[in-house]
């Protein structure tokens, strides 16, 4: 996108709201192939820094990313670096997301002594069968959540594709 005909520097075209620190990109965000800092940077580690110290930085981002254990005279930056959380675009900026799947469901529904019915995740391994020619009867059916969906069971945690990166803040 072209951006032409900018009359003012209080908000640009996007409707985004212009910050005077921005034309340094303080604040911003880098991401590094390797582990390495810019001079001009912090690792992502979660440090609490001084106000005093940082001031352009902390008029940047405040105490959005402050857990509650600062003094009045700190402010936390964000340890992407540490949590490994994902970076989701979005307007409410700074909220951390919870992990979550979606619900998996099923059932298994007997129909006769002889017949059942199995939906969703659930998958019938053996019919129902007469034991020692009695009135007893019984069925079995298994879970399996890849039924459902191939994500399941593909990983032992909840990963999407990714590739590991060093993420830095600008503060200078």
């Amino acid at each position: 996108m072209k951006i032409i005909n900018l009359i003012t520097n209080e908000i640009n075209q996007n409707g985004y709201n212009f910050n005077l620190l921005t034309k340094n990109k303080i604040g911003f965000l880098y991401t590094a192939p390797v582990n390495i800092v810019p001079e001009d940077c912090l690792a992502c580690d979660g440090y609490v820094l001084k106000i005093e110290d940082y001031k352009k930085l902390y008029a940047v981002i405040g105490t959005t990313f402050n857990t509650g254990d600062e003094t009045e005279d700190e402010f936390r930056i964000p340890d992407y670096n540490i949590t490994k959380r994902f970076l989701q675009p979005g307007n409410d900026v700074g909220i951390k997301v919870a992990a979550g799947l979606p619900n998996i469901t099923g059932g298994n529904t007997i129909v006769s002594p002889y017949q059942s019915n199995t939906y969703g995740a659930f998958a019938k391994t053996s019919g129902s069968q007469n034991i020692h020619g009695g009135g007893e009867w019984y069925s079995i059916s298994n879970f399996d959540a890849s039924r459902s969906s191939i994500i399941y069971g593909s990983s032992t945690t909840v990963q999407p594709p990714s590739q590991i990166v060093h993420i830095c803040i600008k503060y200078k």
